[in-house]
């Protein structure tokens, strides 16, 4: 020990303790080298830790209970994005409506769920919550998709309305934007289906109320045309939720951070509200 220190001391070209009666005191020259190893054993230790993350990532499996417009698009797309950098990570999808979705979750049956907020069972938590703006649906063309409009609830109810279901989120959402219209909401067709919604009001049958995300490809593609409403209380928010004594792992990180992009992404190509950070433990 003592020639490895006389070496190092060669090398750096100082003394680096001060040899005292009763042992040895570092110099100004030692407190720095030995900073310095500290430092080195920290990164060394850091990086350490990011190989093992790494590892953890290459295989694993992820339990998803989304929203059936989720599944089909959303999802998807996440999915390939994660593929193309984890290959050896397997996924389960289950879609359902918010109460089925929150379900799985509380017992364990899935690992993530993305919903329209509503109230979480005991031992279920928000992860991340995201703004979202109720929007018209329409054909490309339709003079609620005029430039520059920006029509209100009222400005819609004289068109033929196809619209969800009223065990529904998003019809919950139609009726808490003005209980005054509510006796003018005589939709043409109730479904539960948001791809029936889509469909028919890219038909030019009526129109449609919808979030974002659940036309974005179509919006895209010009197959249909999504027109936030102004109304104050067109909007809510679509969370990621997690068990809130769950031990994540490696493989469920990664994909929760590829949806959260996934979902970013998708809100900046419509122009929609950009989400909000939510934390865990602040709602437990």
């Amino acid at each position: 020990m003592h020639q490895q220190i006389r070496n190092l001391e060669e090398q750096v070209g100082a003394p680096l303790f001060d040899r005292m009666p009763r042992g040895m005191r570092l110099t100004a020259a030692g407190e720095i080298i030995i900073a310095a190893v500290r430092r080195g054993q920290r990164d060394f230790d850091n990086a350490l830790t990011q190989v093992e993350d790494l590892r953890a990532v290459r295989r694993g499996h992820v339990n998803l209970a989304v929203s059936a417009s989720s599944a089909e698009h959303l999802v998807p797309s996440a999915i390939c994005e994660a593929m193309a950098r984890y290959p050896g990570v397997t996924y389960s999808v289950r879609s359902g409506n918010g109460e089925s979705i929150l379900r799985a979750i509380e017992t364990g049956e899935a690992d993530i769920g993305y919903a329209l907020r509503r109230r979480p069972p005991p031992g279920v938590v928000e992860v991340r919550a995201f703004a979202q703006k109720l929007g018209v649906v329409t054909a490309p063309g339709h003079p609620l998709a005029s430039p520059g409009r920006k029509p209100r609830l009222r400005d819609c109810l004289d068109y033929p309305q196809i619209l969800m279901s009223p065990d529904t989120e998003l019809r919950a959402m139609v009726e808490q934007i003005d209980h005054r219209q509510q006796q003018r909401v005589r939709p043409l067709v109730e479904t539960s289906s948001v791809s029936m919604v889509r469909r028919l009001a890219g038909e030019g049958v009526g129109i449609g109320f919808l979030i974002a995300e659940n036309v974005a490809e179509d919006v895209a593609r010009g197959a249909l045309a999504w027109t936030p409403l102004a109304d104050a209380g067109a909007k809510s928010f679509s969370c990621l939720y997690q068990r809130a004594d769950m031990s994540t792992t490696g493989a469920i990180n990664m994909f929760l951070q590829i949806l959260i992009e996934a979902i970013e992404a998708m809100e900046d190509r419509l122009g929609a509200p950009r989400g909000r950070r939510s934390s865990k433990r602040a709602r437990e």
